[in-house]
């Protein structure tokens, strides 16, 4: 039996009701005696039920016949709740070349279906013609959301197999102190945080360097956040890891980015992303500008062809058996009308699974970009490709894009505009405005035409654009983009179904390039296309450059969430909290609040608009966690300044959701000055994990070419500043020239190289904490009895559990 107390916990998942419509058969169907003299009726029947998701389906046409047999079984998902009408619109349709034609149309109350009860019911439509259509209501059997604190399957057995592989590769590594046993074997996750290209040219020399000193080998997970979810996907989509190490993606990934990413943006690429983004809207999927940077950043870092086939859940091949850690994404779920920093709720993603750990609610990998209901898949779509993942995970990008075009213009920088785009986005609403269509299920398109806008509010806004639309929309780069995508002004696009080509520059105008190298300004074609783009309907506002999904939790009944350690003692249920409207908004006041389980969709964004290091995906007491190696490759104002402002932040969290967390001290700093690595203990809890908090810095690196090694009087590659003015590596710079790449990979190197036995010394500990503490990874009998969210059976079923084997406690990492 699985000893896994975290899967006793009841998280409970309203049943849906499943309404199974049968179409038998159609008698006398007529159009009219006349009518029928024309043209003899191809009759289907339509079905739409507006309660229920994709509730609009229909039966097959059958040619020329007045009394055709169907035998067609329509399936819907229906809310439980009486209160909600559930009124059928069934309507018989004639089929033509043209178009079809309605022959009548009646209205019938499926609510009065009882459960498990057939009613046929005869349909008379146009007088003559007669339908027989059964309806039955079933309770669904069948769901596609898992409902569990505990982790899945597919991780555990990962975990079994990679606890194997881990403690050999730590007796081939360690000279004393290596586990003995698989209990002693300790869990390690490498951790990096975002930045930008600066947290992925970091993150691959920091990973470089533990996998030469084999520590890499050792891990169980490797979490990353925004620009270090980029380094992730890029190392585990490239063919020849983990069989041939890091450093063949590493080298593909410097040389992709020592060519701008606004250079993508001509005439092919923007074909192809039109396309891509219409077909997804045309099937009744959210689009948004994150989609569009998701494109960007995949074909720039992945290339055209890798970034046409790779998912998330391929990445289980390069894991299975236990060969590589376990990639851990993040990214969080964010409200309208409220800042990131007060209420946000990390979703995690891994090649198993996606999900929420507040609400014990995960789905397949494979099936997060389909729509769901109540916790069944209402409608399938293909799964989202890695590069759309990509754009979500660092959506701070997309939603400030502008920012992000500045810095990719010779000799423009700013170090300040970092800082103050972070604070932007985390002390700002992202002005979303939800309208009535993210709660429809009509498939259309309604990003670009919003339900509530009136007629005459939707007449003096296309007034407004029209005119700047039309002098944009056939001739520069953003009007070609917008009329592939098809959402240029109506009048436009009816009178031409294909976009014009951008004009080509007279052999007297100067010829600038997709970056305005030689007429950097409003005049070049990259702001001529930027600006074109986002003053298009479609992204014209934060909204719709925030990444928005379908909402997998739509439709289920939420009245309490869990917290990340269920054992803890608390007072009382963790019932969901409702904030003081009179109360000032504070950091995480309100992450207790619930996701709005009505809507169709919802937003989620960068994960580093809360705090920049993925803390919450490893700090769940399921995944055992013992050492953190964390990289944080954070902004800071200058080279010399404080490192901690993201480490407290996650401390913050995680006292606030009562989870074993060594104090930091930002006086280390001024104790010990700036260094490469602090370590963070609490000597007083053998449950919280050590932290190894890796900070960019240059400090022996300009002395030392290698640790040990000084560097000759003529060697001056170590000479370099990071968050000087002018740096190149600002967050917002896309371009990394092969110099700085080597410059920044290297100095990341040397730093994690140079503390080989810290690193060493720490896993020794965590091996002795595990063999001689009584508390490290268990949960014991008193825990039990004492937790508010167990039931009383279970309590006792563990209870006995533990009785029978003697022990005090259960071992969470067995």
């Amino acid at each position: 039996m699985d000893n896994d107390p975290f899967q006793l916990f009841e998280v409970s998942v309203e049943q849906c009701h499943l309404l199974i419509v049968n179409i038998i058969e159609g008698r006398n169907i007529s159009k009219g005696s006349i009518n029928d003299l024309i043209d003899v009726p191809d009759p289907y029947v339509v079905v739409h039920i507006r309660a229920a998701p994709d509730g609009k389906k229909q039966t097959r046409a059958i040619d020329n016949e007045t009394n055709p047999k169907w035998k067609e079984v329509l399936e819907y998902y229906l809310p439980p709740d009486e209160a909600i009408a559930t009124v059928a619109q069934i309507t018989l349709m004639d089929a033509n070349y043209t178009f079809d034609e309605p022959i009548g149309q009646v209205e019938y109350d499926v609510g009065k279906v009882e459960m498990n009860q057939t009613v046929r019911k005869t349909f008379i439509f146009n007088e003559t013609s007669e339908v027989d259509i059964e309806f039955k209501r079933v309770i669904n059997k069948k769901y596609n959301l898992r409902s569990s604190l505990a982790l899945c399957g597919g991780e555990k057995t990962f975990r079994k197999s990679r606890k194997r592989v881990v403690q050999a590769n730590m007796r081939k590594i360690m000279e004393i102190g290596a586990p003995r046993t698989l209990r002693e074997t300790p869990t390690i996750a490498i951790m990096g945080s975002g930045g930008g290209y600066r947290a992925l040219v970091g993150y691959s020399g920091a990973v470089r360097a533990l996998k030469e000193m084999g520590i890499f080998d050792c891990a169980t997970y490797i979490v990353g956040l925004s620009g270090s979810t980029w380094y992730m996907s890029s190392l585990y989509s490239h063919p020849s890891f983990p069989e041939e190490g890091v450093w063949p993606a590493t080298e593909d990934m410097r040389k992709s980015i020592s060519t701008n990413l606004i250079r993508l943006v001509h005439p092919q690429s923007l074909m192809r992303y039109g396309n891509r983004l219409r077909t997804k809207m045309r099937s009744g999927q959210p689009v948004t500008f994150t989609d569009f940077f998701g494109l960007l950043i995949g074909e720039h870092l992945l290339g055209p062809e890798r970034m046409e086939t790779a998912c998330l859940s391929d990445f289980q091949k390069k894991i299975e058996n236990g060969k590589a850690p376990m990639p851990l994404m993040t990214c969080l779920h964010v409200r309208s009308d409220v800042s990131a920093m007060v209420y946000h709720e990390w979703i995690e993603f891994s090649p198993y699974e996606i999900g929420m750990a507040k609400y014990g609610s995960f789905v397949r990998t494979s099936d997060f970009n389909n729509k769901f209901f109540m916790g069944v898949i209402s409608k399938n779509f293909h799964e989202a490709p890695l590069h759309f993942l990509m754009g979500v995970w660092g959506s701070a990008f997309s939603i400030l894009f502008n920012r992000l075009v500045a810095k990719t213009k010779p000799n423009e920088s700013g170090k300040k505009q970092d800082e103050d785009a972070i604070n932007i986005l985390r002390n700002n609403d992202i002005t979303v405005k939800m309208t009535d269509c993210d709660d429809s299920d009509e498939e259309m398109p309604d990003e670009l035409m919003p339900e509530e806008e009136k007629p005459e509010e939707k007449e003096a806004e296309e007034k407004k654009t029209t005119s700047n639309e039309n002098s944009s929309s056939s001739t520069t780069w953003g009007g070609y983009f917008k009329g592939m995508l098809g959402f240029g002004s109506k009048s436009q696009s009816s009178q031409n179904n294909e976009p014009a080509a951008p004009p080509q520059p007279s052999a007297s105008e100067p010829k600038t390039n997709a970056i305005g190298e030689e007429a950097p300004g409003p005049s070049s074609m990259l702001d001529s296309f930027i600006q074109g783009v986002l003053q298009a309907k479609l992204f014209r506002s934060r909204e719709y450059r925030a990444g928005k999904i379908l909402n997998y939790m739509r439709g289920l009944s939420l009245n309490i969430c869990y917290p990340i350690s269920p054992f803890t003692p608390t007072e009382k249920e963790c019932f969901f909290k409702k904030q003081d409207s009179t109360k000032k908004d504070e950091p995480f006041d309100r992450v207790f609040e619930p996701i709005s389980a009505q809507k169709k969709k919802v937003f989620v964004v960068d994960a580093g608009l809360t705090f920049n290091s993925p803390y919450p995906a490893i700090l769940r007491p399921q995944r055992t966690v013992d050492l953190i190696l964390s990289f944080d490759f954070s902004a800071r104002p200058t080279d010399d300044s404080q490192p901690f402002k993201e480490l407290m932040l996650a401390e913050k969290w995680a006292r606030l959701h009562n989870l074993p967390f060594p104090k930091i001290d930002p006086t280390v700093f001024e104790r010990e000055g700036l260094k490469e690595c602090y370590v963070f203990k609490d000597e007083s809890d053998d449950r919280a994990p050590v932290i190894l908090h890796f900070v960019l810095c240059n400090v022996n690196f300009r002395k030392y070419s290698s640790p040990g090694v000084e560097r000759d009087a003529e060697d001056k590659c170590g000479d370099f500043d990071l968050f000087s003015e002018g740096t190149p590596y600002s967050t917002f710079n896309f371009h990394y020239e092969k110099k700085n790449f080597d410059r920044l990979h290297n100095l990341t190197r040397f730093n994690t190289l140079l503390h080989k036995q810290t690193i060493l010394d720490n896993i020794a500990e965590c091996v002795n904490l595990r063999r001689h503490s009584n508390t490290r990874c268990t949960v014991s009998l008193k825990e039990i009895r004492n937790s508010v969210y167990l039931s009383e059976e279970k309590k006792q079923e563990l209870s006995d559990r533990l009785n029978k084997t003697g022990l005090k406690a259960i071992y969470l990492d067995s």
